[in-house]
């Protein structure tokens, strides 16, 4: 889904990376609480230009040509399962952050485990779990977490809903 026109992004430094001033506060009471109990989190990637989102999905696209001699198609196609095209990445709302190593074993660290039992109380939820890819269309990625405040985090983890499916159960779908 394309960003709305006229989405604006107000970019708030948390350490080496930016993400929006809305979700800023939250976030680092988060990180904080997360310290307290001994476990870091830092953001690996967080607000993404368009620009930028374009130069990793052809960075990728040309690791998979050159690595597994996969042809551009094949290549792009393959990328797109994990990366959005430039304009309909989440990144560029400014709302979302990568965590820590991001990588498939991010699930065994104890940084997971934390997030697992505390993201909703700050406003996050793992935007994209591997009991939802047929509702997001996008692999498993344990280290995404998506800002959609408090009270909506909180519901979607007891309705152990992904955002499309929380999205259409708030429509009466």
């Amino acid at each position: 889904v394309p960003l709305p026109e006229g989405w604006q992004v107000t970019p708030n430094f948390i350490g080496e990376e930016t993400v929006d001033i809305r979700i800023y506060n939250d976030l680092n009471d988060m990180f904080l609480a997360a310290q307290e109990d001994g476990v870091s989190l830092w953001v690996a990637s967080g607000y993404r230009s368009v620009e930028d989102q374009e130069r990793i999905l052809n960075r990728e696209i040309e690791n998979h040509m050159r690595d597994d001699g996969m042809t551009q198609e094949e290549a792009r196609d393959y990328s797109l399962r994990t990366i959005n095209p430039p304009g309909h990445s989440e990144h560029h709302t400014g709302f979302v952050v990568d965590l820590n190593d991001v990588s498939d074993n991010f699930e065994e660290t104890e940084a997971y485990q934390w997030l697992s039992q505390h993201a909703a109380e700050y406003g996050f939820v793992q935007r994209y779990r591997s009991d939802k890819v047929a509702f997001t269309g996008i692999d498993n990625e344990s280290w995404h977490y998506r800002y959609v405040g408090k009270e909506h985090a909180q519901q979607m983890e007891q309705l152990d809903m992904c955002l499309e499916e929380y999205v259409s159960y708030l429509n009466g779908q």
